[in-house]
């Protein structure tokens, strides 16, 4: 079975190409601006421009490890003290199951505020896995910049 190929040709009147044209000029000359001001950094990294791996793109094991830093729960604890940080009334490892205890050592992950024995997502991450357990969210944050996220105020 097959698809049918069908081609739509708008013709877009001359007013809202032109239109269009503006705008398409405008943005450029605000990018430019910001940039001049500095407060926009035209950034590039060979990362995001990089052929695919082998693996898929995926980062190795051990460049993730390194991203992560090794921290106590306890500190973990004290450093999201928000209500909905996902660390709940009585934590456990959602990997083995077992209470996180105060002197335990974790992994601070990335995007999200779930913790886990540092054995257990060393684990998870040597089987090539690069998003938490638990919620599926990547372990190291995107280095994206935005429009003004690579501000440079002082």
């Amino acid at each position: 079975m097959t698809f049918p190929l069908v081609c739509y040709c708008y013709a877009v009147p001359r007013p809202v190409a032109a239109l269009l044209k503006l705008l398409h000029a405008a943005v450029l000359v605000f990018v430019l601006l910001l940039s001049f001001l500095g407060l926009y950094e035209f950034s590039y990294d060979p990362e995001d421009h990089a052929p695919p791996a082998i693996n898929g793109g995926r980062p190795r094991p051990e460049a993730v490890k390194r991203r992560l830093p090794l921290v106590e729960f306890l500190e973990l604890v004290d450093s999201s003290s928000s209500p909905s940080s996902g660390l709940g009334a009585e934590p456990t490892c959602r990997v083995c199951l077992e209470w996180l205890e105060a002197k335990d050592e974790v992994r601070r992950l990335g995007n999200c505020t779930h913790a886990f024995h540092t054995r257990c997502i060393d684990r998870w991450i040597d089987l090539g896995e690069v998003t938490c357990p638990l919620c599926r969210s990547h372990l190291l944050p995107r280095r994206r910049a935005g429009l003004l996220g690579m501000a440079r105020l002082g």
